[in-house]
């Protein structure tokens, strides 16, 4: 079977089309995440699964909600605690409340943040 110059032509337009519409939902969502106020649920992913986000989220000091396979939900006060979890390694921080998440409201969990161990590490396992 030849390939045709209108073959072609759609699958340069489909091998451009994909990573740019990737590109910008990934702005949207970092956009998002990064102009919602304070005191809103954000879902924390991590290379290395739930521990690495956990352990960035301690270091951000926010507060952990819950714990979803390796998306960690967690809160904050703090206007920059985006920013922060950026900084401490996040991969990707995304409004809690789209891409159905659904999530426990801190009226309903208590918020909590990791607490360090006598040896000084951050325990992985939160209950």
């Amino acid at each position: 079977m030849a390939v045709t110059r209108t073959t072609r032509r759609q699958l340069r337009i489909v091998l451009l089309a994909v990573p740019l519409v990737f590109f910008v939902w990934a702005a949207g969502m970092l956009l998002t995440a990064l102009l919602q106020a304070p005191g809103r649920p954000v879902a924390v992913i991590s290379v290395g699964g739930a521990n690495a986000a956990l352990r960035t989220v301690a270091a951000a000091d926010g507060y952990i909600l819950q714990v979803k396979g390796n998306v960690v939900i967690a809160i904050s006060d703090d206007a920059a605690f985006v920013a922060r979890l950026y900084r401490e390694g996040a991969l990707a921080v995304a409004t809690a409340s789209t891409g159905g998440c659904i999530v426990a409201q801190p009226s309903d969990a208590a918020a909590r943040k990791p607490e360090p161990s006598p040896s000084g590490e951050t325990p992985l396992n939160p209950v």
